[in-house]
């Protein structure tokens, strides 16, 4: 009826949408690199591309040359190109082996040849390598002047050593081995190398024994001549004459009868020997 009184139905509102599983991402992306690279990156909000965007830009307008880009650990090529901008030389040779070495001092060439291998091969660079290499030189220069040092104060304390024991008869011993040790044709640099291996006062101890064995008669200098080796006797050679001497039962017999026409001899010899052997008595 026209005039019905009674009000339309209302018609039913449409039902929500379904909730989806997962929020949708921040960056609305859905580019599978795009993803790898901001997965990579580790951003997890704009903030994030903000700021790394900010420190790209302080790079822009720099030398390139200046700019170091770290490779992966498995790229041997890439952190070979790294260090050579840090510094490391293109050849193994470059390194200057020479910092830190005394006036005159001349390189080991096959030590500094091995040693450039292993620098190149470390990755050292130019600067590190003078470092190394002048303190190196520093601390070997050090040790051979200690060495040195050591060794002539040794020298000294052997040359003492020889006056003591060969009292008066030093400079006839020593005579005796320099003459042995030319006879047999030692030159000084062979001298020189014993002396630094076994010592000063062992080397010439031994050279007269050599001398005291062959006999004043059979050395012979290079110049033709037979050496002399007169002076006082020492004072083992002195007790070596007086043991001898209290054998002989002449010399006994003119020592101890005054009446004896040798005993004054007898008793100038014995003084003699005595004054050798026992110099401070």
């Amino acid at each position: 009826m026209p005039n019905d009184p009674t009000p339309a139905p209302t018609p039913n509102p449409a039902p929500s949408p379904a909730p989806s599983g997962d929020p949708a991402p921040w960056h609305g992306l859905t580019d599978p690199d795009a993803l790898s690279y901001i997965q990579n990156k580790g951003w997890t909000n704009p903030a994030d591309v903000i700021k790394s965007y900010q420190g790209a830009e302080k790079l822009i307008g720099r030398d390139p040359s200046q700019v170091l880009v770290l490779p992966r650990a498995d790229d041997p090529d890439g952190m070979r190109q790294v260090f050579q901008k840090l510094g490391k030389p293109e050849k193994p040779d470059a390194y200057n082996m020479k910092i830190g070495l005394p006036d005159g001092a001349k390189v080991d060439e096959g030590f500094a040849k091995s040693m450039q291998q292993l620098l190149h091969k470390a990755d050292i660079t130019e600067a590190q390598a003078k470092t190394l290499i002048s303190d190196y030189n520093s601390m070997l220069a050090a040790a051979a002047a200690q060495q040195a040092k050591d060794y002539e104060l040794n020298v000294q304390a052997d040359k003492q050593a020889l006056l003591d024991e060969w009292k008066g008869g030093h400079d006839r011993m020593m005579g005796k081995a320099k003459a042995a040790a030319q006879s047999l044709g030692f030159t000084p640099d062979l001298i020189d190398a014993i002396e630094k291996q076994v010592g000063y006062a062992a080397t010439y101890k031994m050279f007269a024994g050599i001398g005291a064995k062959l006999g004043e008669d059979g050395l012979v200098t290079t110049g033709g001549k037979t050496p002399s080796f007169d002076g006082m006797l020492t004072p083992a050679e002195a007790k070596a004459q007086w043991d001898q001497s209290k054998l002989d039962p002449n010399f006994m017999a003119a020592l101890t009868d005054p009446q004896h026409p040798g005993h004054k001899a007898a008793q100038e010899k014995q003084t003699r020997l005595f004054k050798v052997m026992y110099p401070d008595g």
